[in-house]
């Protein structure tokens, strides 16, 4: 009787042990689901590489597909969530932390659709900056499809042009809503 009460006993611990793994893993890959990628908004003052780092969202975000801005819905695998981290858009009504969704490209909205005074989410990967990054499109370049000028604000709100223009083909989308409680 012995043996076999160490066996039950073994065998229930065994378990227990695997649910808790299984448990952890769950948990682990739910909570990678459940980050946004920051967008850089602030003025860029070192010149190493610099990472966006993906900062944790409630999981009231994610868990819907859909999201409500006055009253109408949309599809949010239409959109593309980030969290704002510097407030070079304080001027535009992005602040600091807030979570914006910029709407991606598709056949019905295609980046022939960018217009001046559009918010512009970027994907840079070069030796001075690795991440997103939202620009104002000041104006595109008449000789250079692929070319714009683009602007920020500084710290006092005002228009600061970007240090060298941005590639049309690394807009992501465009920035069209604020999330807000």
């Amino acid at each position: 009787m012995d043996d076999t009460m160490e066996n039950i006993i073994t065998i229930i611990f065994i378990v227990i042990f695997v649910a808790l793994v299984v448990y952890i893993v769950v948990s682990s890959i739910r909570a990678q689901r459940s980050r946004l990628p920051k967008v850089e908004t602030g003025h860029i003052v070192e010149k190493n590489l610099i990472q966006s780092n993906p900062v944790a969202i409630d999981k009231i975000l994610l868990s819907g597909k859909k999201f409500v801005v006055k009253g109408k819905k949309y599809n949010a695998s239409d959109y593309i969530l980030l969290r704002a981290d510097g407030s070079s858009m304080k001027r535009r009504g992005i602040n600091n932390g807030d979570i914006i969704y910029a709407k991606k490209f598709d056949e019905s909205f295609g980046k022939d659709r960018i217009q001046p005074d559009d918010i512009l989410l970027i994907y840079l990967n070069d030796e001075r900056y690795k991440g997103y990054k939202v620009r104002v499109l000041r104006k595109r370049n008449p000789n250079d499809e692929n070319d714009m000028e683009t602007y920020y604000y500084d710290s006092d709100g005002n228009e600061r042009t970007s240090s060298k223009n941005h590639r049309l083909d690394l807009v992501q989308g465009v920035v069209k809503y604020k999330y807000s409680e």
